[in-house]
């Protein structure tokens, strides 16, 4: 089973990691939030599911 970690670092900074419901949200939009809070494509580099490597 996939197991998400807790916090991430980016950028220098850590982050909380979104919960499964948010990713689950992104994933059905087509529109996905980066942890500073931009709105990228779901495959941006930046992107949560890009940086939790889940696309």
């Amino acid at each position: 089973m996939f197991k998400l970690p807790p916090r991430i670092m980016f950028n220098g900074t850590s982050y909380e990691v979104p919960s499964l419901e948010q990713i689950e949200e992104w994933i059905l939009d087509s529109v996905c939030e980066t942890p500073e809070g931009d709105c990228v494509e779901p495959d941006h580099p930046d992107s949560w599911l890009s940086l939790l490597g889940l696309i």
